[in-house]
């Protein structure tokens, strides 16, 4: 589809017709009759118009124009991870590095966002497409790095931050723990509240047993956000639970490319050429 940049440039043509009515040439013009391109033209009038046009053509910047559609399926995806203390036993968060790397490579269509938590909770990592960057992130992560206790609410408030401004169908955080809350200082409710207005699915994981887990509330949190709620018994568990989330179903990014061809060259090359036979005309 050809379209115009700057169309209001014709617009000079009035100044044309008003200079050539009202600006006549005082030199008389010499013809040389064997110079043959220019006896098929009438007069300097239309030389001149075609030269005037041709410039106003390149100006006025023409450009084809092509859209290209472009859908992948992909989801917003924040993973939230247990720093604390107790991770460092039988060496469980170097088996969750390990996981979430393996989920992350798989993703490949996705945006992934990453939360560490511990005492405190921070964004480690903003949504992105950029796996290597998150994996970077990632592998720098060490136990206690936000303290040595536990605040699994607090941590999905940020998660919840990274993913309220989402356009994505389907926006995921997956939880991962090995303790109870004893640190968060906001409540329940009011993250469920914000959980349910933008839609979150949330996808639990707890590492150890009933007396180490509070599954209670892993439990709830899935449950009332559409999502489900997974036990690692071990840390070799780790691996599977993350590649069976893997399978989650995906939403539809549409992605618009706008090809453009600028097309101005060849009437500024024609302008060239007519102004050559109107100089070669003049001499």
């Amino acid at each position: 589809m050809l379209e115009f940049g700057n169309l209001w440039v014709f617009l000079l043509l009035i100044l044309f017709f008003i200079c050539y009515k009202f600006c006549p040439e005082k030199r008389v013009a010499i013809y040389f009759p064997h110079f043959s391109m220019t006896k098929k033209l009438n007069s300097d009038f239309w030389l001149k118009f075609f030269i005037f046009t041709s410039i106003l053509l390149a100006l006025s910047n023409p450009y084809m124009k092509k859209e290209i559609i472009q859908t992948n399926k992909g989801d917003d995806i924040v993973l939230s991870i247990d720093s604390s203390g107790s991770m460092a036993q039988f060496n469980k968060f170097e088996f969750v590095k390990v996981a979430a790397n393996d989920f992350i490579q798989k993703r490949k269509t996705d945006k992934i966002g990453l939360v560490v938590f511990g005492t405190n909770s921070f964004i480690a990592s903003p949504l992105t497409e950029n796996k290597k960057f998150v994996r970077e992130i990632l592998n720098k992560m060490y136990v206690g790095i936000a303290g040595q206790q536990t605040a699994i609410l607090d941590s999905l408030v940020q998660s919840i931050r990274l993913l309220k401004n989402s356009k994505a169908k389907t926006k995921i955080i997956i939880l991962l723990t090995d303790g109870v809350d004893n640190s968060s200082k906001v409540d329940l409710e009011s993250v469920m509240k914000e959980i349910k207005k933008y839609k979150i699915k949330i996808y639990t994981i707890g590492v150890g047993g009933a007396d180490e887990v509070n599954f209670n509330l892993l439990s709830y949190l899935a449950k009332n956000s559409g999502g489900e709620v997974f036990q690692a018994l071990t840390p070799n568990d780790i691996l599977p639970i993350y590649r069976k989330i893997d399978s989650l179903e995906k939403s539809k990014i549409t992605h618009k490319l706008i090809y453009k061809e600028y097309l101005y060259i060849y009437p500024l090359l024609l302008a060239i050429v007519l102004l050559l036979v109107y100089v070669r005309r003049r001499v």
